[in-house]
């Protein structure tokens, strides 16, 4: 292993000291010595937190290195007694080892290409990974409540970088009054809470012609199942038309009117909580780029979609 100053990664900077403490922690994994891990390299995905690949003794492994934050945000004993959930369901078996007390995790590495948020055939075979974990009967349920978790983050973002005061987010005051009277009117729907990822972006989903692995589950809980959905369709440029074929691949059939307005909601309620994660982080030093105006559109143009449906 050769030394190095620093790492740049999406999820941050890697200094000496922090690639000497993921360089130990392989070691003690695979009881070995530092020189026998090789090829350290940055894999350029993922915000919350810096990823990197290496080989050791003819394979190759990913690192999950905890982003900046990530102590706040996240629950990592949860994240690990879910991961367990998963793995015996065969939604994600890539696991290798994971810490709970430092939050770092070692997966081998699945030799995939970029997911294809327009692809029909990716679209349908990462829902139809949406729908297999959501019939997962979880035997630890942590309750997981997304304006609860909103409200956790705002309260740790400074006033000067939130809300109406964050410029990049112009009718936040709006969106936030829609939103918030949209996640008590989904109370109303009887949807049936389930386990859920929280994070499905297209960088999430691991895929190639044999395999797919939906991956770190920082953000699970047992939630509504519109959260997941939410989540998947604002991590892209996606239209109303493939947002609705979407909704007919998760249900199998064309959604009721119910279901259509609860899982609308949920995209503009899952936009707006990626609304506060981005005005933390940025709060913290860290950009975003191109996902934040993406989640600001959907808060904004959802929650104007899925109100009057309501009133149908």
């Amino acid at each position: 292993m050769n030394n190095t100053d620093l790492i740049q990664t999406t999820g941050g900077v890697l200094y000496s000291d922090d690639i000497d403490f993921i360089i130990n922690c392989i070691c003690e994994v695979f009881d070995c010595e530092s020189e026998q891990i090789i090829d350290l390299q940055p894999l350029q995905r993922g915000l919350s937190n810096s990823v990197l690949s290496f080989r050791f003794n003819g394979g190759k492994y990913v690192f999950r290195y905890p982003g900046l934050g990530s102590e706040i945000l996240i629950d990592r004993g949860r994240e690990s007694i879910v991961q367990k959930q998963i793995e015996d369901a065969g939604v994600d078996t890539s696991l290798v080892a994971m810490s709970v007390r430092y939050g770092w995790r070692i997966s081998r590495f699945v030799d995939s290409r970029p997911f294809n948020y327009h692809d029909v055939n990716d679209m349908v075979r990462g829902i139809i990974q949406l729908r297999k974990l959501h019939a997962v009967r979880p035997k630890v349920r942590w309750e997981f409540d997304i304006k609860e978790k909103w409200e956790s983050i705002k309260d740790m973002t400074p006033p000067e970088k939130y809300g109406t005061n964050f410029t990049q987010f112009p009718e936040f005051t709006e969106i936030k009054e829609r939103v918030y009277r949209l996640y008590e009117l989904t109370k109303t729907d009887g949807v049936r809470k389930c386990l859920t990822h929280g994070d499905c972006r297209d960088e999430n989903f691991l895929i190639n012609n044999n395999e797919i692995h939906l991956i770190d589950w920082e953000y699970a809980g047992f939630g509504d199942p519109g959260f997941d959905i939410g989540t998947y369709v604002c991590g892209g440029d996606h239209s109303e038309e493939e947002v609705d074929r979407i909704l007919f691949t998760y249900f199998g059939r064309k959604p009721t009117q119910k279901e259509k307005r609860h899982f609308y909601a949920y995209i503009s309620i899952s936009g707006f909580f990626y609304m506060h994660w981005t005005m933390y982080k940025e709060s913290q030093g860290q950009e975003i780029g191109y996902l934040k105006p993406l989640w600001y559109h959907f808060a904004k143009e959802y929650s104007k979609k899925a109100l009057p449906l309501y009133n149908d």
